[in-house]
Order: structure tokens, then sequence, then C-alpha cells
């Protein structure tokens, strides 16, 4: 049997070294065309039903499914003023981020915290998440549940993008006699926002 991990990071190579140092009797690695099992970790492609018809397919994602599905969650998790953020491992099917979950793992999020740390943190805990499951996946030795549909939200590149344009929320706080709008820098000094 052969497996493959689809990668378009430094993180998915990582996994790839670790599975080729701790094989698995029976499986080798393939190549994404001739593989029976597919992982796919952090990789930029999405796959077509066509191409997932016969094989178990696995994705480790950026975020807590349902409920980050799609691009950005570890910015949305910031901005939605979460207390957590986490990482999914799930079964793939033909909708994305969709698919029954076999893991989710969990952090807190400090008040010092970005997007970028947490990223870092994220794949961090992307790597503990195949150090625990590659075997488990090979082998089917894991329990899987379905998503829950109600708490789902599908996050685009091009919400995070609009997301970015503070121009309304700083005219809509700049008044004069009132206070603007403001952040906090990593020092915890005020800085105000104008228009």
């Amino acid at each position: 049997m052969k497996y493959y991990i689809a990668t378009s990071r430094e993180i998915g190579e990582r996994c790839r070294e670790l599975a080729r140092s701790n094989p698995i009797e029976g499986w080798v690695e393939g190549t994404l065309e001739d593989c029976d099992i597919l992982i796919s970790i952090m990789y930029e492609e999405l796959f077509t039903e066509n191409f997932l018809a016969g094989k178990r397919a696995y994705n480790f994602h950026p975020g807590i499914l349902p409920q980050y599905r799609g691009s950005g969650a570890f910015s949305w998790a910031i901005l939605n003023g979460d207390h957590t953020f986490g990482i999914t491992i799930h079964e793939m099917d033909k909708s994305i981020d969709h698919g029954k979950i076999i893991y989710i793992g969990t952090q807190p999020i400090e008040n010092t915290d970005t997007a970028e740390n947490l990223y870092q943190k994220g794949m961090e805990m992307i790597f503990e998440g195949f150090q625990k499951f590659f075997h488990k996946l090979l082998t089917e030795d894991y329990e899987a549940k379905e998503q829950n549909e109600t708490l789902s939200r599908m996050y685009y590149r091009k919400d995070l993008e609009k997301a970015k344009d503070l121009t309304k929320f700083v005219r809509a706080f700049t008044f004069r006699g009132k206070e603007n709008a403001y952040y906090y820098d990593r020092t915890g000094k005020r800085i105000e926002l104008v228009y």
C-alpha cells in the first residue's frame, strides 16, 4: 500500500521526513497519482471528487472545524475574540474542510498573541498531531465523528483582505472632542488612529 503527503509548506516537509524515518510495515511512500492514502498538510491545491474517489484522504487543517473552514483561521480567531485556537485532523470528502473529525487540538490565545505566532504554534500542533496519528491513519486505528453543521462557518481569503482595511472603522471613531479608535502595541502603549 502507498501513502502520499501533499504539502506546500515547511511543516509538511517535516512530517514527510518523520514518516520516512518511522515507516510502518506494508506501507511505502508513493506519489500523488498512485497513492492509496492521501495526507494533506497545508497543501494549496483543492482535490476534486473524482481524484478522491477510491482513496482514503485526510487533511491536517489549521483551525478548529467546523467553526473555521477555509482560510485565515488564526487571524479570524483573534478577530472573533476567541480564547482558544487549534488544529483539526479530519477525513476528506468532496467539500472543503468537511468530513468526519478525527482529532482537534487546542491551545489558549494569549492577549499578546498575533496571527503569526498563532500560526507558528499551530504548525507545531500539526506536527504533534502527525506524530500521534500517522500510523493510526494508515491502519485506520481511530474513531471519527461527524461535524456539527450548525456550528460551521466558511472563511475566504477575500474576507480576510476586506477585514484588513480599517478605513471605515477609523472614520467611524474620528469625531472632534470624542475618543478616537486605538490599539495597544506590544509594550502596552495605547496608539490612537485618526482619519
